[in-house]
This record gives C-alpha cells, structure tokens and sequence, in this order.
C-alpha cells in the first residue's frame, strides 16, 4: 500500500470536494475559493490583501509565479513559451526574486494556506530539484505535471508519491486537447484512490462532470471585464446563453465597472457551488448517498 506524502496547507480539507478557485481580479475576488500567485503579492500592501482573505476564513492556492514569469521572459527574448519553459531556472529571468518571495510566503502563511504550488521551471531533472531544495527548507508544495512534455511515467512516480498534484498544459490548450487530457488524467488516476488532482487553468465546465477533477482554477471570470462584454451564464455547467447587452459597463463610469465586477464574482462563486451541488448528486445516483466524497464515485 502506498503512503503518499502529504504536501502542505493548512486549511486543505479532502471532504471538500470539488472546488472552483477564481485567479486574479483583485479586491473584487474575495472568495471563498482563491488563486493568487506570488507575483501577485510582491508588496506590502498585497500582502496585506492576502492576510484579509486568511483571516475572512477564505481557502487560498498559492501559485508559483512561474508562468507569468515565464511568459514575460518568452516576449523579452522572443522565443516561444514552450521554449522558455524548458530553460534552467537561472536563465529566467527575475527568478531568484520570485523564489525568494516565494519561500517567504510559504512559509509565513502556509499553515493558513489551503496549499501552495512548487516551482515548476525547467524540465523534469529542474523540477525535481526545485522541489528536493524546497524540502531541504522544511516546505512541502504540491507538484505540477505537464502532460504534453512530461510523460506519463512521471504521472504515475508524482501519483505514487504525493497526495495532491497539479496538472498543467491546459489553459493554452483547445478545447479537443483539453477534454482529451481531462479523460487520459482521469482513467489514470483509478490506480491512485487517495490522489487529488487540481486542473490549472480550466474553468469549471461541464466537462468536470464525467471527468472531474477535484480542484481547477481560471481567471476566465473577469472576461466580461477585460474585454467588455456580456457575462455567458450556464446551467448544469454548460453554457447556455448571454445576458443582455445592459449588463456591460459603461466605460469610464467607475460605478458601472464596480458593479459588474460584482455581479462576474457572484457568478463565479455560484459556478463553484453549483458544481459542488452536481457533482455531490452525481456521487448519490452513483450510490453513495452520504455525499461525503466522489471518491467512490471514481473508483
């Protein structure tokens, strides 16, 4: 039998399943579930927005940093994301100032975390010595595997060794390349009962019915925002329709910005609770009635 070694959080809670974590979005993404990542809280003054959300009782995922780091570094030097992903930590720029940040937060709020994500720079000998350093501190991140570059060998060596992964690879993928990784993670994972797995970067949809992971996250929430236009609403996950054209922002009305900005958090914490509700009946038809976990229901 497998002992998995628990990676940190303190606020982790596995009855509570699944869960929908909003990134970005600032003072207006106040929970329950929250991404931010350490990029996101470089100064004091985001810092102290991160103790508020601890402190209000919100489950909080710490993200490394590493894909926007990333990223800017693969439009600085032009070469492609893929490309800057693969590079050794040191060449990256602006790295160490994020690792130093992050080993700070860590392991100042990690026993109010809900968990916190490792550096996952650099192929597979880079990320396993990141994580080997992290340990060396006394910190315990979540993995991260990539399916596309990783192999599924090493799915199955993080699986067997951890209680919680992450996986990546999905937020830049099409839709056909995601439903097929969010199957293929899902088959493989019937070996592994006591894994949680956490989809970044894949908005709640319904996809995570059949295949469910057991946590995602996106910012996909503040689209109305950035671009905008008007919120698409779901039902049972699946999208089914616009709201009207007057539930846009008039541009330049700080009152009018507010108030959507309110009413896409509203709707993405009702998105979370309506997956939870659904997958929690999907567990009872399934044949555990109690609802006290889909891991029955994914065995």
């Amino acid at each position: 039998m497998t002992t998995a070694l628990p990676t940190a959080g303190g606020t982790f809670d596995r009855s509570e399943r699944p869960i929908y974590f909003t990134a970005g979005g600032g003072e207006f993404n106040a929970g329950p579930h929250v991404l931010t990542a350490v990029n996101e809280v470089m100064g004091d003054a985001e810092e102290r927005r991160l103790r508020d959300l601890l402190d209000a009782g919100c489950k909080v995922l710490l993200d490394s940093g590493v894909f926007w780091l990333t990223n800017r570094h693969s439009r600085a030097h032009g070469v492609s994301m893929d490309e800057a992903l693969s590079l050794p930590p040191e060449q990256i720029d602006g790295f160490a100032e994020l690792r130093e940040r992050y080993v700070y937060l860590a392991r100042t709020y990690g026993d109010w975390l809900w968990g916190y994500i490792e550096l996952d720079q650099g192929g597979l000998l880079h990320k396993r010595a990141q994580r080997r350093a992290l340990h060396d501190l006394g910190l315990s991140p979540i993995p991260v595997y990539h399916p596309l570059v990783d192999g599924w060998d090493y799915f199955d060596e993080l699986a067997e060794q951890y209680d919680r992964i992450c996986v990546g690879n999905i937020v830049q993928a099409p839709a056909p390349v995601r439903l097929r990784l969010l199957h293929t993670i899902w088959e493989r994972r019937q070996k592994h009962p006591h894994l949680w797995i956490h989809a970044l970067g894949l908005t709640a949809n319904e996809w995570c019915l059949p295949l469910a992971p057991d946590s995602c996250d996106s910012s996909s929430w503040l689209a109305p925002l950035r671009w905008n236009h008007q919120r698409i609403e779901t039902a049972m996950l699946r999208r089914v329709g616009n709201l009207p054209a007057g539930f846009r922002y008039a541009p330049g009305d700080s009152a009018s910005y507010q108030a959507a900005a309110r009413l896409c958090a509203d709707a993405a914490t009702a998105l979370g609770t309506c997956w939870r509700h659904a997958a929690h009946r999907v567990q009872e038809l399934a044949g555990a009635p109690d609802g006290t976990a889909l891991e029955g229901a994914q065995q």
